[in-house]
């Protein structure tokens, strides 16, 4: 007998759904059959059992001058739990030019309070002989992803061509996963100046600023330098379709990339800028114009684009309120991480996406991606209980009311979707519960020593 048996279900087991029971023994998956028995027994009837998801992009506590991010690593944690995610990796923050160590060392400190599993991306602004030699460093330390950005010249944040070229050679060698903030940064800095100048910088801006062209250029350029170099790169938040033909093409010519879309790109449009309120919805790179978000679609279902993410960063009312009608000013982030499953899975009913491309896209594959696999994103016998149970009937309409994001609105309000996350388990214990609501502890999550990427991916 088991410790715990769900059973009834219809479990995603190599890329399809099985009915049968799921058994957990302590903190692993045990078995996958027929007629299973438990100490404890959780009835699934018409639910799917999928793997716990992995959001591989957030910013819990992220500043932005007098503001701070609306989540810190424990109400994100709780936020994630609810909507079905078990793992996230979030970012260090390199403080005035140190090297990765150190900053590494204070992100680890900062994220113990979270209730789900993590790890951290080492994420640079400044160059420096130091921080190339401390790239080494990082696989003994179960860091495999270094994050940089192709904008944000101003604030010191851009890694011009040679920056990106000693980046990707020194990073081929540890086999270290390059991630690409990927925008043409001096094409924007020049657009907003321009935009500046002459009084246009109100929210609806921020589209002509950063145009659909900042970013597939950019992305077709890191593309080269990966190919060249052969370094495994991976582009974040491709927000366009322009952005994801651009990916799709470097991938179909030999470049080992792989690329990652958030639901904000796939379900929102421009439009939102011209509602009251339209700088609630402000992030970078911003919601796209109406007729790009069906390409990023296609290029998902065709696994040109290889997961999702959330670059989960919320911000509340009052704080995107100081913005004084400049996004110049104004913190740019939006919150995603609880309906970011749930946004993916609604795919399936939509005609979007079928269920294996949806399910790899938001557990297996950034699990895979980033060095995780199969311990999380899988439910193989022997892997870690990390388990959604997700209910493909329900009538779910987003409001801000029922989440529990720590910020006090939510972008999709409103939107009806199919599909609701009913129980969330980590490690074999039940975290969150649709009707007990959350159950698990403030700092019950571990760091996840990752490996290398997963060579079939690039």
């Amino acid at each position: 007998m088991y410790n715990l048996v769900i059973k009834n279900g219809l479990v995603f087991f190599e890329n399809s759904l099985i009915e049968a029971d799921l058994a957990i023994e302590g903190e692993k998956i045990a078995a996958i059959g027929k007629n299973l028995s438990g100490e404890k027994e959780i009835d699934a009837s018409g639910k799917w059992i999928l793997p716990g998801a992995v959001d591989a992009h957030t910013h819990f506590s992220l500043p932005f001058y007098d503001s701070i991010a609306a989540d810190d690593f424990y109400t994100g944690s709780i936020a994630g739990a609810a909507g079905g995610v078990t793992t996230f990796i979030d970012f260090t923050e390199q403080k005035n030019g140190e090297g990765i160590i150190s900053s590494l060392e204070r992100r680890m400190n900062e994220a113990k309070p979270s209730a789900i599993d993590y790890s951290l991306h080492a994420c640079i602004a400044k160059l420096t002989d130091q921080v190339l030699e401390e790239i080494a460093q990082l696989p003994g330390r179960g860091i495999m992803s270094f994050k940089i950005f192709t904008a944000y010249n101003k604030i010191g944040r851009m890694q011009n061509d040679e920056c990106l070229y000693k980046i990707m050679e020194t990073c081929k060698k540890s086999n270290v996963l390059v991630t690409v903030h990927a925008e043409n940064g001096l094409l924007i800095d020049y657009l907003t100046d321009q935009a500046t100048k002459s009084g246009d910088i109100g929210i609806t801006a921020l589209p002509k600023t950063r145009p659909v062209f900042s970013e597939s250029e950019a992305i077709s350029r890191v593309c080269g330098f990966a190919k060249h170099t052969g370094c495994k790169t991976h582009i974040v938040h491709v927000s366009s379709g322009d952005g994801a033909e651009a990916l799709k093409q470097a991938r179909h010519s030999g470049a080992p990339v792989t690329g990652e879309t958030c639901p904000q790109y796939l379900y929102l449009d421009d439009s939102v800028f011209n509602k009251p309120n339209g700088h609630y919805w402000g992030c970078c790179p911003p919601v796209r114009p109406l007729g790009q978000q069906e390409n990023i679609w296609k290029c998902l279902a065709d696994k040109d684009l290889s997961m999702v993410a959330t670059d989960h960063c919320p911000f509340n009312k009052k704080d995107k309120d100081t913005w004084n009608g400049s996004i110049n000013q104004l913190p740019m982030g939006i919150p995603g991480i609880e309906t970011m499953p749930e946004l993916i899975l609604n795919g399936v009913p939509e005609g979007k996406l079928d269920l294996a491309t949806a399910v790899r896209a938001i557990s297996e594959n950034p699990a895979r991606i980033f060095g995780m696999y199969p311990e999380k994103g899988s439910l193989i016998p022997g892997t870690d209980a990390d388990i959604m149970i997700y209910d493909p009937n329900a009538e779910n309409i987003i409001q801000q009311k029922n989440l529990h994001m720590n910020n006090d609105y939510s972008v999709y309000e409103g939107l009806k979707i199919r599909g609701k996350n009913t129980m969330t388990v980590l490690r074999g214990k039940i975290i969150f519960c649709e009707k007990r609501g959350w159950l698990g502890e403030k700092g019950a999550g571990r760091f996840i020593a990752r490996k290398e990427p997963d060579g079939n991916l690039f």
